[in-house]
């Protein structure tokens, strides 16, 4: 998936060259749909994988499943999502 990319550290449009910079998206777009919580994105209120409710809190064991659902809603082709026993999230 192509399409606009923005500056890890500041959020704001990337530009190189005088033009937004354009390339592969994926990572970003995986990445919004973990931090959001639902409702944020309006056009599609049931999307928000709220993981930073979950930090420190009970393992919900239905919570890969229903994030998968979420990303590849929007577009983006997920085959698995794991969380280890420390808590890092694994996407395939």
């Amino acid at each position: 998936m192509k399409g606009l990319l923005t500056d890890n550290k500041t959020g704001d449009l990337l530009v190189e060259h005088k033009k937004a910079a354009v390339d592969n998206c994926e990572g970003q777009v995986i990445e919004c749909v973990l931090m959001a919580a639902r409702g944020e994105f309006k056009e599609l209120p049931l999307i928000g994988a709220e993981v930073r409710q979950h930090i420190g809190g009970t393992r919900d064991v239905f919570w890969p499943t229903e994030t998968k659902k979420m990303i590849k809603a929007v577009g983006v082709d997920v085959h698995t999502i794991q969380v280890d026993a420390d808590g890092v999230i694994n996407i395939k």
